[in-house]
């Protein structure tokens, strides 16, 4: 771990240091993504091995060294982050927090699910205020489609020039959902201040911001922005690149099988004091990120 001015930073495999802190937090975010300890099994079962320890997808509440369900004192204010992944495909609707869950069994969206439902279990039995955040595509100052594009150079990757055929023969634009990290922190930090959220029952935020789009669109405007700045690399050509299949993520494809719109009404509503994102689109976030990194990928490319 590598501290942060004002922040101590703590491996989470030193567990002896975790047991002296825990018990004097009060307030304990998870963002440690699930894993799949099994297969087969229901997306709201609990699973447990040989009637032993229940075996979690949560790393967190399944590390055997780490005892946390008896180390949280009752009322602690407890966040997990999870995916807007769980909804599955909706056929481009728009989803809310009452939406039905979809995910399909052996998705990352159900992993994320039975992850939500672990924390929901642990909180009820030891009188946890958990909030559950379920997160769109996160994006920031060191991790963007600008900066994808940078890494690739000019041109479509193979993975997104499949998408932009699909969409053409479908005649549709597969919008997904995204939203800036800032963004993102402001709602957690609110949830964490803010009294009386969980006796209302409103502790499951979507995040995401207010212009769902086409991956296509968000790294062709990418590309105008870099363009006009002059800060776009030439095409990287590999010369094997003819010759392969593009390879897809569970990722990309659920760009292309999991449509939606995601919803950010209660986000907005009950979140954010003046109810508004500081990047409400991927247009502001984007040219942010970008007036962020301009000096630096500047001074890099006087350096080529």
């Amino acid at each position: 771990a590598k501290d942060i001015d004002g922040i101590r930073a703590i491996n989470f495999e030193s567990y002896q240091e975790l047991e002296d802190i825990i018990p004097s937090c009060t307030h304990i975010l998870i963002t440690i993504p699930p894993v799949d300890h099994s297969s087969g099994l229901d997306k709201n079962d609990n699973a447990t091995f040989g009637g032993g320890r229940p075996k979690f997808c949560d790393p967190v509440l399944n590390q055997s060294n780490l005892s946390i369900q008896n180390l949280i004192p009752a009322n602690t204010w407890i966040g997990y982050v999870s995916s807007t992944s769980v909804y599955g495909n909706h056929d481009g609707e728009w989803v809310n927090e009452d939406s039905e869950v979809k995910c399909k069994p052996g998705t990352k969206g159900e992993l994320y699910y039975r992850a939500e439902n672990e924390w929901r279990k642990a909180a009820q039995t030891y009188s946890w205020k958990l909030h559950i955040f379920r997160s769109s595509g996160l994006y920031g100052d060191e991790r963007s489609a600008i900066h994808t594009i940078r890494k690739r150079g000019a041109g479509l990757d193979p993975v997104d020039k499949v998408a932009k055929s699909n969409q053409g023969k479908s005649n549709k634009s597969f919008p997904t959902s995204r939203i800036h990290e800032e963004d993102v922190s402001r709602a957690i930090l609110s949830a964490m201040v803010c009294e009386g959220l969980e006796s209302c029952g409103n502790c499951l935020w979507n995040l995401a911001d207010d212009d769902p789009a086409p991956r296509t669109e968000v790294m062709e405007f990418g590309t105008q922005l870099l363009v006009e700045s002059n800060l776009l690399p030439p095409k990287k050509v590999d010369s094997n690149q003819s010759s392969r299949i593009p390879q897809q993520s569970e990722r990309a494809r659920r760009r292309l099988t999991d449509r939606k719109r995601v919803g950010n009404h209660r986000l907005k509503d009950l979140l954010l004091p003046d109810g508004k994102l500081i990047y409400p689109t991927y247009r502001e976030g984007l040219q942010s990120v970008l007036d962020c990194n301009r000096k630096e990928w500047t001074s890099d490319a006087a350096s080529e």
